[in-house]
């Protein structure tokens, strides 16, 4: 049986604008008809603008540090109870930073402890606290004492800034280690033996060569080259000043170069002349007994020489040649 339709007339209420035309809606005698109640609940409602959650500010939590260790022990076991029991998230960050804040002075402890070694103490001390933040990171509270478990770490960094940036010329890495070692033996062996120990000693022990004791030796604590323009002692002079030496034989370079092409112009027996007379420094009576010649010969043939080595050079008769 073919459904009837009922037409439905909606009219929009009077207002100063031009009304519209009547719409006429089309329902099916199936399902009653919309009501104005109807079309108002079925419309989607707009949501609430969801406000975005505040970040929590790490940079202001406060823990101040402290210098008296029996407080510090006390004040860390508290921050390290609460940190057992804290729910993680922002709660464990704040405990955390206020365990790196409380041991800010353990910290420029072990960065004193390394001084002494060419390198800038602000420098170490920035090395150690960032060990320390490394340890607050890993630090597991159910190990104990966050002390103990930061000052091997902040330890440990300083140890790996010598080796890999503080050298101002990078040795072997094989040195580097033979350097730690024996700064060890050094500190082991003047407790025992009471005195500094001798390289034959420190070989002995880390069963090593008495050269590679030395050469490491060398190196030891050498992380920062000396500036040359830094002044000696009260005198003026500068350290570069001190350390240089004119060498006398360098006017001489010039002088062997000059002479070269000329001295190969010679004969074979007057390059000999030349040789033992101006090189091997012989006098003329032991040249005289070498060629088998009287010295007045020898003598003779060295005036030859000469000129004809000037005439060649185009020098005058006061040539240095004839000293």
């Amino acid at each position: 049986m073919p459904s009837s339709t009922t037409r439905l007339r909606v009219t929009t209420p009077r207002s100063t604008t031009p009304t519209s035309p009547t719409r006429t809606v089309t329902a099916s005698s199936d399902r009653p008809p919309a009501t104005v109640a109807t079309l108002h609940r079925s419309s989607p409602k707009p949501s609430a603008p969801v406000e975005p959650r505040p970040m929590f500010d790490l940079s202001s939590v406060v823990e101040p540090p402290e210098t008296n260790a029996l407080l510090r022990r006390e004040r860390s076991a508290q921050i390290t109870a609460e940190l057992l029991v804290a729910d993680g998230g922002q709660q464990n960050a704040e405990l955390r930073r206020r365990l790196v804040l409380l041991h800010l002075d353990a910290a420029e402890s072990v960065a004193r402890h390394y001084g002494r070694r060419g390198q800038d103490h602000q420098d170490l001390v920035q090395v150690a606290r960032l060990g320390l933040v490394e340890a607050s990171v890993r630090y597991d509270p159910a190990l104990g004492s966050f002390l103990g478990f930061a000052l091997p770490t902040m330890m440990g960094v300083i140890r790996r800034h010598f080796r890999d940036r503080a050298w101002s010329v990078k040795p072997p890495r094989c040195i580097q280690e033979n350097a730690a070692s024996i700064a060890r033996a050094r500190e082991d062996l003047t407790q025992e033996l009471l005195r500094w120990p001798t390289v034959s000693e420190l070989a002995t022990h880390l069963s090593l060569t008495e050269d590679e004791v030395r050469a490491a030796r060398q190196v030891d604590g050498c992380f920062q080259a000396s500036s040359l323009d830094a002044p000696v002692g009260q005198r003026a002079e500068s350290l570069g000043e001190s350390l240089s030496e004119v060498e006398a034989r360098y006017d001489l370079v010039e002088t062997s170069l000059t002479l070269q092409p000329a001295y190969r112009q010679l004969s074979e027996r007057d390059r000999r002349l030349v040789y033992l007379r101006f090189y091997s420094e012989l006098s003329q009576r032991e040249i005289a007994t070498e060629f088998g010649v009287s010295q007045m010969q020898i003598s003779r043939w060295l005036v030859r020489v000469l000129r004809s080595l000037r005439e060649y050079l185009g020098e005058d008769e006061m040539s240095p040649l004839a000293s």
